[in-house]
């Protein structure tokens, strides 16, 4: 009796090799238990069948058969998971969103790589994709023991494929928001290479994370000042809310030079006032000037 047959389109050399491995570690896995099992795989026709009889009568009693199912289940869902998920994310982007250059899709789909790929840890989301698909298989294998695994995506696994869906769409507004930002720390950028300097030096002492103390040329607080003439609109409540006060208020003061005194000088907010400002900016990592702000380990005497 065959206790299931399921085939796999094969888009590429490296699908089948990586189908073929999965399944030839669940027949080792399969075999251990089950020494009478007639299992196969064949490739025909960039289709590959993945087969598996059993005419012992025996093996009919007890739970044997649920075990079975439960391992080509969790072969099936990793070869989806690690195989052909970057096809279907690349499948929905291109007919659910309109993004013509080739460019904007390897940014869109390095950002859904970023949310789809299992790190070394634990995996929220991995876990949950591969649980929909591995129940999903399991239903189909009890009700029919022929599965076509890409039939199975169109058809049956709704809730994975919704799962995609909004990956996708939450890739889309991280570009979205990302290019956004970029055209606005560009405009920034114009509109300080034309401005004239109104005062030689502004000290900014970057206290950690998101703090930032602006001072004068005597280390003194700097009197903030509103232009009505400068907008700075805030594009991301998380990132840029310091950064909006900050950076209006540099722009405002115009100052020839800016030197950062910070302990971490690759933070987003140190690099986001090098784009704007650029060579006026400098970078201080320690100085008697800002020794008397720091204790040892980087924290701000306030």
């Amino acid at each position: 009796m065959e206790l299931f047959s399921i085939a796999a389109r094969i888009a590429t050399l490296h699908e089948a090799d990586e189908f073929g491995r999965m399944v030839s570690e669940a027949n080792q896995t399969l075999h251990k238990k089950y020494k009478s099992l007639d299992i196969s795989c064949t490739v025909h026709e960039k289709v590959m069948l993945w087969r598996c009889r059993e005419d012992d009568p025996r093996f009919f009693k007890g739970n044997h058969l649920q075990h079975v199912y439960v391992t080509a289940a969790k072969t099936v869902a990793e070869y989806v998971l690690q195989v052909k998920e970057q096809r279907l994310v690349r499948k929905i982007l291109e007919d659910e969103f309109d993004f013509p250059e080739p460019e904007e899709h390897a940014q869109i789909l390095k950002h859904c790589g970023m949310i789809l790929d299992r790190g070394p840890g634990p995996d929220e989301s991995w876990k949950r994709r591969q649980d929909m698909l591995e129940q999903g298989i399991r239903q189909c294998l009890a009700e029919r023991p022929l599965l076509h695994v890409d039939g199975f995506l169109t058809f049956r696994a709704q809730g994975y494929m919704k799962e995609l869906k909004e990956i996708v769409e939450y890739a889309v507004d991280e570009f979205l928001m990302e290019r956004q930002y970029e055209e606005f720390v560009h405009m920034l950028k114009y509109f300080v290479y034309f401005q004239q300097p109104q005062v030689p030096l502004v000290h900014l002492i970057h206290k950690g994370g998101q703090e930032i103390l602006l001072l004068d040329e005597e280390m003194k607080p700097l009197q903030y000042r509103n232009d009505e003439n400068v907008v700075v609109e805030r594009l991301d409540q998380q990132d840029l809310q310091m950064e909006d006060t900050v950076v209006t208020t540099l722009i405002s003061v115009s100052p020839a030079k800016i030197i950062i005194h910070t302990r971490e000088p690759h933070m987003a907010v140190i690099r986001t006032l090098s784009q704007i400002f650029e060579q006026r900016i400098e970078i201080c990592r320690y100085c008697p000037d800002c020794h008397a702000y720091f204790r040892e380990g980087g924290e701000v005497i306030t």
